[in-house]
C-alpha cells in the first residue's frame, strides 16, 4: 500500500498543524487509523478542538476522543495522554452518542494524570471568549483557565477523582483565586458530588498512559500521535498572545502522551493549500479584507446560516440545527473571484465550509502563507507536508500563495522570515506569487494528474520550505487522498 512505502520502518509517527489549527488532521488520522496504526494517542488540548472525519458517508466530529475511535472494534487502542485537559461532561456525551451510532470503546485508556476540566474554569473563560469585546477570542470551554491551574500546581488531576476528601481539598485551593464565583463549603460539595457519577463512568479505562505506552512501543506496535489545534497556535511557539494553552508541536504532542519527540520516527505537518484559516482574534497578514474580515468574524451574529441569508445562498435547516447547502453553487464560486476581498472571503469560507466544529465561528480566511510555514517546519520538522482542502477552490479564477513580506515605511525591504510578533505581523503587507486556477480535482488519484498551475505552486512551496509534500487531499472521504 502506498501509506506503508511513505511510512517505511517507522514505528511512531504524528500528525500535526503546521498553521492555525483547522487543517483537517481528523481525516488524516482516520486514514492512518485505518491503515497502518495500531494505538492512535492524543496528548494536548481538551475540548476546544473539534476533529471531522467521514464514515461509511457519515460526518462525525469528536472534540476529546482521538479521531481513532471509530476503529476499536478493530483492538485498535486509543489513548488520552497526559497533556490533555477533559471536561468530564463533554467526554461522557460523545462516548453516548458513539454507543448510539454503534460504536465501541473498550480499549480507550485516558490517562490518570490528565487535567480535569471544572465548571470554574468555564466561567472564567467566558470573560476571554469575546473577540468583538476585547478577548483573544477563546472557545469558552476553560482550556486555558485549567492549564493555568495545572501550571500553578492547584489542578485537579483524573486520579484525584476518586477521593472525595483529596478532591474537596484541591477544589477548596483553587477557589481563592475565583473569588468573582464565590465557591463555598456548599459549592464545593456540589462539584464533588456532580462529578462522582462521571468519574464512576470513565474508571474502567483509566490507566498509567505513560506506561503504556512504553510497553506498546517495547511490543513493537504503530503509534500514531494525533495533534490538536497548530504550530501557530503553540504557547511556546504560536503569535503569542493569540495563542491556545498546550504546546501544540510536536515537541508538546508527544510530550503529552509520555514520549520524547526523539521516538518520533515520521510527522506530518498539515497545511491547507492554497487558502489558510485562522478562528479568532490574533495577526493574520494573509487574511483576505484584512482587518476588517477579522471585525465581521468577531461579531456574534455573523454565523454560517447569517452569510448564507445575506448571500442568497439557498440552504436547508433540520430539527437538529444542521445547516445544508452546495458548496459548489454558482453563486458562491461568483464570490469567490469578486473583486470585492469581503465577499471573495465569505466565497471561500462557505466553499470550504470554513465555520467551527466547536463553535461554529466563521473562519478568518486568507491565502497561504509560506513564510509562516516555513518556520513551524523549522519547529515541528523535518516533516513531510500533508496539503489539504485544494478541492475547495476549483472555481477560483486565480490563487496565491505568500513567499514574503514587504514592511511598512520600507519600500524596498521584503524578510522572508517570520516573527511571530503581533506588531510586526500587523505592519507588514505580504508579497504574494500568482497562479491560474485549476479547476475540478475530485476525480484524480495520482499527483502528475494534477493540474499544472497546481503543481507548479506545489513545487514552489516545497523549494521555500525544503519539505516535500507526501500526501494532497482533495475531498473529504478517505479515497480523496492522493499519496505521493
Amino acid at each position: 500500500m502506498l501509506l506503508e512505502c511513505l511510512l517505511g520502518k517507522a514505528q511512531v509517527a504524528a500528525v500535526v498543524c503546521n498553521q492555525w489549527g483547522d487543517t483537517g488532521k481528523g481525516k488524516i488520522v482516520d486514514l492512518f487509523a485505518a491503515q497502518w496504526a495500531d494505538v492512535i494517542a492524543r496528548g494536548t488540548g481538551g475540548n476546544n478542538a473539534g476533529h471531522t472525519v467521514i464514515v461509511n458517508g457519515k460526518q462525525r466530529i469528536f472534540h476529546l476522543l482521538p479521531s481513532g475511535i471509530t476503529y476499536d472494534e478493530q483492538g485498535k487502542v486509543n489513548l488520552m495522554g497526559n497533556g490533555m485537559v477533559i471536561d468530564l461532561g463533554v467526554l461522557c456525551r460523545e462516548l453516548d452518542a458513539l454507543e448510539k451510532d454503534g460504536g465501541t470503546y473498550r480499549n480507550l485508556m485516558i490517562s490518570r494524570d490528565a487535567q480535569v476540566t471544572m465548571p470554574y474554569h468555564i466561567l472564567r473563560d467566558k470573560e476571554d471568549q469575546s473577540q468583538a469585546a476585547g478577548g483573544i477570542g477563546t472557545t469558552g470551554r476553560g482550556i486555558g483557565p485549567c492549564y493555568a491551574d495545572k501550571i500553578a500546581r492547584r489542578g485537579v488531576a483524573i486520579r484525584d477523582l476518586y477521593n472525595k476528601d483529596i478532591l474537596a481539598e484541591k477544589i477548596r485551593k483553587a477557589a481563592q483565586f475565583y473569588p468573582e464565583q464565590k465557591i463555598e463549603k456548599d459549592r464545593i460539595e456540589e462539584i464533588v458530588e456532580q462529578l462522582q457519577p462521571l468519574a464512576g463512568r470513565i474508571k474502567p479505562y483509566v490507566r498509567d498512559t505513560i506506561g503504556e505506552m512504553h510497553r506498546f512501543i517495547q511490543q513493537g506496535k504503530h503509534v500514531l500521535l494525533e495533534g490538536a489545534q497548530g504550530l501557530l497556535l503553540s504557547i511556546e511557539y504560536g503569535t503569542y498572545p493569540h495563542v491556545t494553552s498546550s504546546d501544540c508541536s510536536i515537541n508538546g504532542t508527544a510530550a503529552g502522551v509520555g514520549l520524547s519527540a526523539r521516538m518520533v520516527d515520521a510527522t506530518f505537518g498539515l497545511v491547507k493549500f492554497p487558502f489558510m484559516t485562522r478562528v479568532g482574534g490574533g495577526p493574520f497578514p494573509t487574511e483576505i479584507g484584512g482587518s476588517a474580515s477579522e471585525a465581521d468574524c468577531s461579531k456574534k451574529e455573523v454565523t454560517k446560516e447569517y452569510e448564507l441569508i445575506t448571500y442568497g445562498i439557498p440552504y436547508t435547516k433540520g430539527d437538529d440545527g444542521l445547516i445544508v447547502y452546495d458548496c459548489n453553487h454558482k453563486d458562491i464560486g461568483g464570490m469567490i473571484n469578486s473583486e470585492d476581498p469581503l465577499i471573495q472571503s465569505v466565497g471561500i469560507r462557505l466553499a470550504a465550509g470554513e465555520y467551527g466544529a466547536t463553535t461554529g465561528r466563521p473562519r478568518r480566511v486568507g491565502w497561504t502563507d509560506a513564510v509562516a510555514l516555513r518556520y513551524a517546519v523549522q519547529i515541528n520538522g523535518p516533516l513531510h507536508l500533508v496539503l489539504t482542502k485544494a478541492d475547495s477552490l476549483h472555481a477560483a479564477g486565480e490563487f496565491r500563495v505568500c513567499f514574503g513580506y514587504r514592511q511598512n515605511n520600507k519600500n524596498d525591504c521584503v524578510v522572508t522570515e517570520f516573527d511571530r510578533d503581533e506588531r510586526f505581523l500587523r505592519g507588514i503587507h505580504p508579497e504574494y506569487a500568482k497562479y491560474e486556477g485549476y479547476g475540478g480535482l475530485g476525480d484524480i488519484r495520482g499527483f502528475e494528474g494534477l493540474p499544472n498551475t497546481l503543481r507548479t505552486a506545489i513545487a514552489d512551496l516545497e523549494r521555500f520550505t525544503g519539505s516535500d509534500a507526501a500526501i494532497v487531499s482533495v475531498g473529504p472521504e478517505q479515497s480523496h487522498t492522493i499519496i505521493r
